[in-house]
């Protein structure tokens, strides 16, 4: 037994009792022990691929119906929509973000109906079978019975709960494609390849990484100011052997030795002329310094 002030409960009782007289395309009514779980029975639209067919499934409905949407299960093999599984409408379970309290379940079998002929585009529940498949189908789907609606053998057929097909179907046919256009099956985009994924993945890191280090920089901060390029600096020469100082010591003092007597004799021609044997001091001097240099370095070898 329910609450009757329950407001999903007072909404559920409204809706049975409007779809309490069956029409041409569409019977629904609860369970006798669950006002939660409908069943119910469409026909399959006309100048389809599920012409003739006629179709079972169930409804589960939350608690906090109609505030958030039923889930829709077919149980009729039919080629647009899985068996025994929720099938992804925009009026199903799956997508509470676009569902409307003002819908109902009589809006979700007119729904459903003209779903039927769209492209299921990789949705969950959705299936792509020929049309050939899904014509036998929709033959075979006459005798398929539910056993709880048709738990004996002499229970009437589904097809019994519809009303015969006349011209007054064209209406509710109608309303089912406006509704089929107006609803959008949420979730039925085409399916990306692995690769296309990754790469969509990788993007997204990259630029989220890039945002980042963006962001960690301060704003004070001003680009660096170019260096001048420095030419290539002479690679360092070894170390000189001490044979090798002493060549350079060499030759450096007999270089010296050479430009102080040539500065003697530049200075004495500039002067008055001197004595042929009187010595020039300075030049003497300068060798007295020289022999005590090369006594040094012979004492150090």
């Amino acid at each position: 037994m329910h609450n009757s002030r329950n407001p999903a409960v007072k909404r559920l009782m409204r809706e049975a009792k409007d779809l309490a007289a069956p029409t041409e395309l569409y019977y629904a009514q609860p369970l006798e022990d669950n006002l939660f779980e409908w069943h119910f029975t469409i026909r399959g639209p006309v100048d389809s691929d599920f012409e003739g067919g006629v179709y079972h499934g169930r409804v589960l409905i939350p608690g906090d119906y109609p505030m958030k949407p039923p889930n829709i299960i077919l149980l009729t093999p039919n080629g647009r929509f899985e068996i025994n599984k929720k099938i992804c409408l925009s009026i199903s379970g799956y997508h509470p973000e676009t569902w409307r309290p003002a819908w109902s379940i009589r809006t979700a079998l007119l729904a459903l109906v003209g779903f039927m002929p769209t492209h299921g585009l990789g949705a969950i529940g959705a299936l792509e079978y020929p049309p050939e498949e899904r014509r036998r189908l929709a033959r075979q789907s006459r005798d398929w019975r539910c056993p709880i609606c048709c738990p004996t053998p002499d229970s009437p057929s589904l097809e019994s709960l519809l009303n015969p097909l006349s011209d007054a179907s064209a209406k509710e046919t109608e309303e089912a494609r406006s509704l089929a256009k107006e609803i959008s099956i949420a979730g039925e985009k085409p399916k990306e390849s692995d690769d296309q994924q990754q790469q969509q993945q990788e993007g997204s890191e990259a630029s989220e990484l890039l945002q980042r280090s963006a962001a960690s920089v301060p704003a004070n901060i001003s680009e660096p100011t170019p260096q001048p390029i420095q030419p290539p600096q002479a690679p360092l020469q070894p170390p000189m052997s001490f044979q090798e100082w002493l060549v350079r010591i060499k030759g450096f003092s007999e270089a010296r030795a050479r430009q102080l007597v040539e500065s003697s004799e530049t200075s004495q021609q500039q002067q008055q002329p001197q004595t042929a044997n009187r010595p020039n001091p300075q030049v003497g001097g300068f060798y007295s310094i020289l022999r005590e240099e090369w006594t040094i370095l012979a004492l150090m070898l």
